[in-house]
């Protein structure tokens, strides 16, 4: 990536960057005596702010993954980013956590087993030999979620409007300052943001005989340690190798002096409307129970048919038909029978309509069961966004995606005041960029949907952000898998951007300022 970055915003960033460590002797806490040259200062959050300012790079604050920021080169190129610093002297670096999956999953258990066989093993050697199914096992797990939430995070910078050509790199961006004593520089370092190739995965042991909870293992491209205690992976840099550039440093003569002053040299910088949040709002994707609704919002896929009532009768006319000479009458009329009765008589039971498309299937008629499907389920990739607590946020918010569009009727407040053409707006998804037109609808405005391309839009979230099968539904557990468990929606001071949308993770326990629903109720 840094190579085919424009020279011009590198010597800016670089600027940037020295400019502030030129400081660094000024945060230096020196010993009586101690005359050695302090080591330049890279402090991360500046650096993630000089990166995205300096590369017009967009913030990837989605926490699903250690990525920080995303560039788009072209249509056709995209890059996403984790933007790290550390010395050039440290070790191994963390690269993502998994609390969450590891009690979901039961991995102590695990850990109880490793332990004991260690204990009992006269060696390490010994104890990871014994250990090593465990290791792999492990090793595996973590991987597929690792590669799961890489895959989604590329998804989401493809965006639904994606060609065949659209490659998304994702890399490593390194600072790394030199050590104390040496000749302050910050070496600039790069390396693959690789998915973990899972089956060429080798267990290299436990780290030390006495913590057998803590491996490592490798998969031809990175080498990887797990530490259980705090459920966190991390990553071998090799940093020397990956260097790809080198800045000296330059201290001020006295940085004092400077702080003394900026007061005066400092001008208000102008906003950019169009990037200037007035507004936003973020909520959960699963309700107070910890669950993710079934048959509506994200898994909207999953409800009764919406068919017309002639348009069913019409399906089941051509069943009675059909099905006699592909299996016995008996269980042709039977078919029929629960057909009926789960589209004409308003008896409608996911059950039923599983344990008839199953019965289906074993017949072996492609045609046949492709009809079936279509009357008994919605649209494969049909999907709604949930707006929580919906006549609240109406009420209290009626202009937020628009004036008006959240207006509800003073006479009978679970409609919407505006017609559809008039409560529609631009919804942007910020890590691709790719807008859509969307419109508030259902009662209280609790859903937005597309205009168009709603099937393109679902097949988007359901096949790449969340990375679910076909029919798969959407749950709390997969979320916690991609660690994406909210939206937030921005709204900009320049109207003409509409509302900016991406996915984030929350903590239940610490939740922003902007959240709303049972989040901030509980």
């Amino acid at each position: 990536m840094w190579n085919h970055l424009p020279t011009e915003k590198k010597q800016k960033y670089q600027m940037l960057i020295t400019n502030f460590a030129s400081l660094s002797e000024a945060f230096a806490q020196k010993s009586e005596g101690d005359m050695g040259t302090v080591a330049p200062i890279v402090n991360s959050k500046f650096q993630e702010t000089v990166f995205q300012r300096a590369f017009d790079a967009v913030a990837e604050d989605i926490s699903n993954s250690s990525y920080d920021a995303s560039i788009r080169l072209s249509e056709e190129k995209k890059y996403l980013i984790g933007i790290k610093s550390f010395g050039i002297g440290s070790g191994d670096q963390k690269i993502a956590q998994f609390k969450a999956d590891s009690a979901a999953n039961n991995w102590a258990k695990t850990f109880e087993r490793i332990s004991e066989r260690a204990q009992r093993a006269s060696t390490k050697e010994e104890a990871d030999r014994l250990n090593h199914d465990d290791y792999l096992a492990l090793a595996k797990q973590l991987a597929g979620l690792r590669n799961a939430r890489i895959e989604s995070s590329k998804e989401m910078l493809k965006g639904f409007r994606a060609s065949g050509d659209t490659k998304v790199e994702a890399v490593y961006h390194v600072l790394m300052p030199s050590k104390k004593g040496n000749k302050p520089q910050i070496h600039v370092g790069e390396t693959t943001y690789a998915s973990v190739d899972i089956e060429n995965i080798k267990i290299l042991g436990s780290t030390t005989k006495n913590n057998p909870t803590n491996f490592n293992f490798e998969d031809g491209i990175h080498k990887y340690k797990y530490t259980s205690a705090d459920s966190q992976l991390l990553m071998t840099f090799n940093n020397s190798d990956i260097v790809v550039e080198t800045w000296d440093v330059h201290y001020v003569d006295d940085a004092f002096a400077l702080f003394e002053h900026l007061h005066e040299r400092t001008n208000e910088l102008k906003k950019d409307p169009w990037n200037n949040v007035i507004d936003s709002v973020s909520w959960m994707l699963t309700n107070a129970d910890g669950q993710v609704e079934g048959s509506s919002g994200f898994n909207a896929w999953d409800g009764a048919p919406k068919t017309r009532k002639d348009q069913r009768k019409k399906t089941i006319d051509h069943l009675m038909l059909e099905l006699p000479e592909i299996t016995s009458v008996e269980n042709a009329r039977k078919i029929v029978n629960e057909m009926t009765d789960l589209l004409l008589n308003g008896n409608f039971n996911k059950l039923k309509r599983d344990r008839v498309i199953s019965e289906v299937e074993s017949l072996n008629d492609y045609g046949i069961t492709l009809r079936v499907k279509k009357a008994l389920y919605r649209p494969v990739s049909e999907l709604y966004i949930p707006v929580p607590d919906a006549r609240n946020w109406n009420t209290n918010h009626p202009d937020f995606f628009g004036i008006g569009v959240g207006l509800l009727k003073s006479d009978d407040p679970k409609k919407l005041a505006l017609d559809k053409q008039n409560r529609t707006f631009n919804m942007e998804f910020l890590a691709s960029g790719d807008v859509v037109d969307a419109f508030l609808t259902q009662d209280y405005g609790k859903g937005i949907q597309s205009l168009g391309d709603q099937q393109i839009l679902g097949e988007w979230i359901l096949r790449g952000v969340f990375q679910l099968g076909e029919r798969e539904p959407l749950t709390a557990k997969r979320l916690t898998e991609l660690h994406i468990n909210a939206i937030r929606m921005n709204k900009y001071e320049d109207s003409e951007r509409g509302i900016g949308l991406e996915f984030i993770w929350i903590d239940p326990e610490n939740p922003p300022k902007d959240a709303w629903g049972w989040v901030v109720d509980k």
